[in-house]
């Protein structure tokens, strides 16, 4: 991935970034294959109170940056949120610190339930 140095630190370049989302038909086949794609719930515990994804690890956005070393080894990793925007900025989080298997499943929690998905 190329990175260049911004005001803000590093930037990627947006081929790097194409890739960040995963839509969510393909992570409900691929689950649902048994796949080993680790499913990274990033919402806030009182979200997460109506269920999570069956088998989805849960590590609040807040938390992310004090606890991302608990996915560091998993292969593949999607984060998830509500509609999907908490989580591109988690799978960024991610892939700054080495983690380039990060990705955000594009319209969280609304499109994995508008595809039949269940919350356990």
């Amino acid at each position: 991935m190329a990175v260049t140095a911004g005001e803000e630190g590093p930037v990627a370049d947006a081929d790097a970034l194409a890739n960040l989302e995963a839509g969510a038909q393909e992570i409900k086949e691929r689950v649902e294959a048994g796949e080993p794609v680790v499913l990274l719930d990033v919402r806030e515990p009182h979200e997460t109170t109506h269920g999570i994804i069956a088998g989805a690890r849960v590590i609040p956005l807040g938390q992310l940056e004090a606890r991302w070393r608990e996915v560091e080894k998993c292969n593949e990793i999607v984060c998830y949120c509500a509609h999907g925007v908490r989580s591109v900025t988690a799978a960024r989080l991610l892939r700054s610190k080495g983690l380039f298997n990060a990705t955000s499943l594009e319209g969280g929690v609304a499109a994995w339930q508008a595809l039949g998905g269940k919350l356990g």
